[in-house]
């Protein structure tokens, strides 16, 4: 498979985008499921950390795409999860 980031014996990473790339895996092959979906927190605020002022904008990969969009991706990705961890 394609994006292999990190292998090692009964361990291997990879760097893609997860709904596409799950679909591609065979049934009862796969142990886990880390992924890092957008949280669409990037809005120009503010946050402390460490006692002081800091943006919260992580980049345009991070900003909401407007509120259908944004459920139907979150909906896609649980969808895609629970597909796999059924079967």
């Amino acid at each position: 498979m394609e994006n292999l980031y990190y292998k090692k014996p009964n361990f291997t990473l990879y760097q893609a985008d997860s709904l596409k790339f799950l679909a591609e895996f065979p049934e009862n092959s796969v142990d886990m499921i880390f992924a890092d979906p957008p949280y669409n927190l990037s809005n120009g605020g503010f946050s402390v950390h460490a006692g002081k002022r800091v943006s919260v904008n992580k980049g345009d990969w991070d900003k909401s795409n407007g509120l259908k969009k944004d459920f139907e991706l979150n909906y896609a990705f649980k969808f895609q999860y629970k597909f796999i961890y059924t079967i």
